[in-house]
């Protein structure tokens, strides 16, 4: 079954996205994953539990994106190692020390929130740029106005961990209603 946001009846969108993508990102279209409630219509962030529901994906909606690669992740992690170490960068701006500090709660889930750090990894000069294109291109063709949100895993493992903890904690956050 295709992700929620790719509409099925529409032809084979996700297909050609993930092709899209992997060629972009240089790394295997069986690493390309839609995550969150572009997968499956309702958002997985316990955050977005409103009074008792959880939030409908939406054409506002981002597009999340788990890219699945250990080079891309081990490099991610050498390079903000690099960026975290204050010999290396002690005038850090506050931004800059948020979007590490961020970072370093999801590093453990084996994810690297490649968005908010893009223009400091390595790769990403060339990931940013074809980024935007997808995000231009496939926003227009899915009718959406949301951003594409890039995360980079260790493994499927991690994408696993990741969304189920998330799914635990909306179920948390839902069950929490019922005790009202």
């Amino acid at each position: 079954m295709d992700p929620y946001a790719f509409d099925s009846t529409a032809g084979n969108l996700f297909s050609e996205f993930v092709h899209d993508a992997a060629q972009a990102f240089e790394v295997d279209p069986n690493g390309i994953y839609c995550i969150g409630s572009g997968a499956v219509g309702l958002s997985c962030n316990p955050r977005n539990v409103r009074d008792g529901h959880l939030k409908a994906f939406a054409s506002t909606s981002d597009l999340d994106i788990a890219v699945i690669s250990q080079f891309h992740f081990d490099q991610a992690w050498r390079d903000l190692r690099v960026l975290a170490h204050t010999a290396y960068t002690p005038s850090a701006s506050k931004t800059l020390r948020d979007k590490l500090d961020h970072q370093r709660s999801r590093l453990f889930d084996g994810a690297i929130v490649a968005n908010k750090l893009m223009s400091r990894l390595t790769f990403g000069p060339q990931w940013g740029l074809h980024r935007r294109r997808l995000q231009l291109e496939w926003r227009d063709r899915l009718g959406l106005s949301g951003t594409v949100n890039l995360w980079v895993y260790r493994d499927y493992w991690s994408v696993r961990s990741y969304v189920a903890e998330g799914i635990e904690k909306c179920v948390e956050k839902l069950r929490s209603f019922d005790d009202d």
